[in-house]
């Protein structure tokens, strides 16, 4: 009989640790009656679902960037986009099954690292969660930025659009990326009205759609 894969466990576990108070209605490593009917990584528990909570920090798209750096993650699906190890120069891509993957982050798992129980990357997570509820006013801490001028590593799409109403700790990572690029905004990770200005700012300075959405290209923009 399959039974779930320690390492799955431990993802969630250290999701847990890192956000305490984080929804867990959509987490799951083993696979339900839907998933007996198909081929699934969630019937021999080699798979796990992360619920996505941006409200608390737990956000899927973090999640799922931190997954593809993991030697022990075969794919990854999150809001309708798949990446899998296997064609990792093709990216990220459309995901057309029937479940979008928009309320939790699916990672799958090499049979081989069942029982490699070594830190998920979010459990050590820097980078705190943005405020989310208007009584709120302690501003979260800041994370350091990187000097000018020296990025230490092309930080990967992470597969989602990012517009002004956005809130979360990808937004947080972009503003903090604006102010290395010496833009004056406030690193709080609420898109509003300074971050979009900002955005367009550099959409511009690389001939890009002026819009203040930060896709594929601006993406590449603001992190090359």
């Amino acid at each position: 009989m399959s039974r779930e894969a320690p390492a799955c466990r431990k993802a969630l576990n250290d999701a847990t640790r890192r956000w305490p108070s984080r929804d867990r209605r959509s987490d799951g490593i083993m696979g339900d009656a839907r998933h007996q009917a198909t081929k699934s990584d969630h019937n021999l528990g080699n798979a796990v679902d992360v619920t996505h909570d941006p409200s608390v920090g737990c956000d899927g798209a973090l999640i799922a960037a931190l997954a593809q750096r993991d030697p022990r993650v075969t794919y990854v699906i999150f809001n309708r986009r798949i990446w899998s190890r296997a064609r990792t120069t093709e990216g990220w891509r459309p995901y057309h099954g029937t479940n979008p993957h928009n309320h939790h982050c699916h990672i799958s798992i090499k049979a081989s690292s069942r029982d490699d129980l070594r830190d998920w990357a979010w459990v050590s997570a820097t980078a705190s969660p943005a405020p989310h509820d208007e009584g709120h006013t302690t501003p979260a801490p800041q994370t350091p930025a990187t000097p000018p001028g020296k990025v230490t590593h092309v930080e990967p799409y992470p597969g989602i659009m990012l517009r002004r109403g956005a809130r979360g700790l990808l937004v947080r990572r972009v503003q903090e990326r604006l102010v290395v690029l010496r833009w004056d905004i406030r690193v709080d990770g609420d898109f509003g009205s300074a971050t979009e200005a900002s955005v367009r700012g550099v959409q511009r300075r690389h001939d890009l759609e002026v819009d203040g959405v930060i896709g594929r290209n601006t993406w590449r923009a603001l992190f090359q």
